[in-house]
């Protein structure tokens, strides 16, 4: 998935859907009683969230993007203070989407963000069975604390976010799916579209592609996730609702509306 423009603000969608932390490690200190990814998944309801680095206590989870750039540890950690700090209620769950260089080999980024207090983890652009066992591999370093994978431990308290972006993805979809540990496949239908030669996110083809995944999800019982980019506030209301019916568990909410 492409970095969202600068001008994108996160939506607030409640009405749809009805202590900072300390600078050392993880396993180092308590583990977050709940992430609201995991705890709404369970209880069969949706999880909406953002990217951002702010907190919006009206959402299950944002997301810290990291996947260009620079890889800023020292960002993330002061991203996750200020969002636990302002959450004003249930913790708002952080997920960071690590770099695209680390996905053959993502153990040394992804122990860095959870030592620095992410509940979670977007890997982008997944395109093989290997490449899905290294992300839900690296993410179990917190285990013995109590920090595992959730399903693979049904009382994990990390999610891992595997992205679905490439035609080679779709190819190989179904041995993807058979990696035990995956809590939500996140779709990216931009770079979707352009492995497909198509002109964007909303061509037939793609949306044909993306209902792939989604129902291939939904036979496995593998939460599926997409992002919702749009114009409005109430377009992105309407789009939430649109793919909510259509079985999405997991959505992450932009408009460029201020």
């Amino acid at each position: 998935m492409r970095p969202m423009p600068l001008a994108l603000a996160a939506v607030s969608i409640a009405p749809l859907i009805g202590a900072a932390l300390q600078r050392q490690p993880l396993y180092a200190q308590e583990v977050a009683s709940v992430n609201r990814v995991v705890e709404q998944l369970q209880q069969e309801r949706p999880a909406i969230g953002t990217f951002t680095r702010t907190a919006r206590p009206d959402l299950d989870f944002v997301v810290i993007d990291e996947q260009y750039g620079d890889f800023d540890i020292d960002g993330v950690r002061e991203a996750v203070v200020a969002i636990r700090a302002g959450s004003g209620g249930p913790a708002i769950t952080p997920v960071v989407r690590i770099p695209l260089v680390a996905r053959d080999a993502p153990e040394a980024v992804v122990k860095q963000v959870l030592d620095a207090g992410a509940l979670g983890v977007m890997f982008p652009d997944i395109e093989t069975r290997a490449q899905a066992i290294a992300a839900v591999s690296s993410m179990r370093v917190g285990r013995a604390a109590g920090a595992d994978v959730w399903p693979l431990d049904p009382a994990g308290k990390l999610v891992a976010m595997l992205q679905i972006e490439t035609l080679a993805g779709i190819e190989h979809l179904d041995e993807i799916l058979d990696v035990p540990g995956i809590g939500v496949i996140f779709l990216g239908p931009t770079d979707l579209a352009t492995s497909a030669g198509e002109e964007g996110p909303n061509a037939p083809r793609v949306d044909a592609l993306v209902h792939q995944v989604l129902e291939a999800c939904l036979e496995r019982n593998i939460p599926c996730g997409y992002p919702i980019v749009a114009p409005t506030r109430e377009d992105a209301e309407r789009e939430t609702a649109r793919r909510l019916a259509e079985g999405f568990k997991v959505l992450a909410v932009m408009t460029s509306a201020r």
